[in-house]
């Protein structure tokens, strides 16, 4: 099979590439003209096309040959008309050749629903794919569209298309940081400025006052918990396995026309990730109890159960893949 990938140099496209070669696919990605991030690419056998996905012409060229497409291009944050021209233009393309193509992945976020109630609240937890969608900011919002464009195509045209959304997507020592004191803090300030938001305080309690002040800094690990005793939860996705989402949805029959949710086998516990990193570390995590717990969960039942997606990022391997890429691994495959 000859696989398109847009966005190769990416996050997740260039760990994407690397699986898709591993299945003995053949493998096309488009990157940028001197894009910073083409070395992530070095010493890989693909067919690499430079260019711009707004430009329809250098799209179709891209899809041209192909046998599939999986959508993976994209920039985080406030580049809403940007990101809505790529998606518009790698749809348009597939679906001139949506008699031939086998399939259209395209890479969504859990942002459409959205999955950690800090700014719009979850209707319920675990978060799902019957979720209701009610996406906040321009990011998630161009990804809900996205996933409307390739649903319209399916119906006007016949592309056979599969949805996947990973929770939020880490590489390097990036989960180093998300059990801080200062990621805490952070969570419980701008939640205040959210009247309606999970871990609101309806009577103005600013609670990151006294956990700054016993905080030795703001690096420290922050083992926290509800007043009853439940743990904070944060559910992310390591950038291998949401290749491997990918992989499996585009492999499996039982993907089309389906979307599904992709994150880490379960949600962490601060308390955990905490203890992990400060044992790591040397340091020993500030212990907090708030009244509120967070919860940024995905469920993914649906993917392990209909395309046999097997995550590998449990905590405790992404901890130590953190600190491998600190002393200068690279975590491009799963070793």
């Amino acid at each position: 099979m000859k696989v398109l990938v847009t966005g190769a140099a990416g996050q997740v496209g260039c760990r994407l590439v690397r699986q898709l070669l591993d299945q003995n696919c053949e493998v096309r990605g488009t990157i940028l003209s001197d894009d910073p991030a083409r070395s992530r690419l070095d010493g890989v056998d693909i067919e690499l096309r430079e260019g711009d996905l707004t430009d329809l012409s250098y799209v179709k060229d891209a899809v041209e040959g192909v046998d599939a497409v999986i959508h993976t291009a994209n920039l985080v944050g406030p580049h809403f008309e940007l990101n809505n021209q790529i998606n518009i233009q790698v749809t348009r393309a597939c679906e001139g050749v949506a008699d031939r193509l086998e399939r259209y992945v395209y890479t969504s976020s859990s942002g459409v629903f959205p999955n950690n109630g800090e700014n719009v609240p979850c209707a319920y937890h675990p978060v799902d794919e019957l979720h209701p969608k009610r996406p906040d900011g321009e990011y998630s919002m161009s990804k809900y569209f996205g996933e409307v464009m390739a649903e319209r195509a399916n119906r006007e045209t016949g592309l056979r298309y599969s949805i996947v959304r990973p929770s939020h997507v880490l590489s390097g020592t990036k989960i180093l940081n998300q059990f801080s004191v200062a990621r805490v803090v952070n969570l419980l300030k701008k939640s205040q400025e959210r009247p309606g938001t999970e871990l609101y305080m309806a009577d103005g309690t600013e609670l990151w006052h006294d956990i700054e002040a016993k905080a030795a800094s703001p690096q420290q690990p922050c083992s926290i918990t509800d007043e009853d005793g439940r743990p904070w939860l944060y559910q992310p996705q390591d950038a291998r396995d949401i290749a491997h989402c990918l992989v499996c949805a585009l492999n499996s029959g039982a993907a089309l026309g389906e979307s599904f949710n992709a994150g880490a086998p379960e949600p962490f516990p601060f308390t955990e990730g905490a203890r992990l990193i400060g044992e790591r570390r040397g340091v020993e995590p500030l212990e907090v109890r708030v009244p509120l717990q967070y919860m940024y969960d995905h469920a993914i039942g649906k993917a392990k159960s209909l395309i046999d997606y097997r995550p590998q990022g449990d905590l405790n391997t992404m901890i130590g893949s953190a600190f491998a890429c600190e002393e200068g691994a690279t975590d491009y495959i799963w070793d």
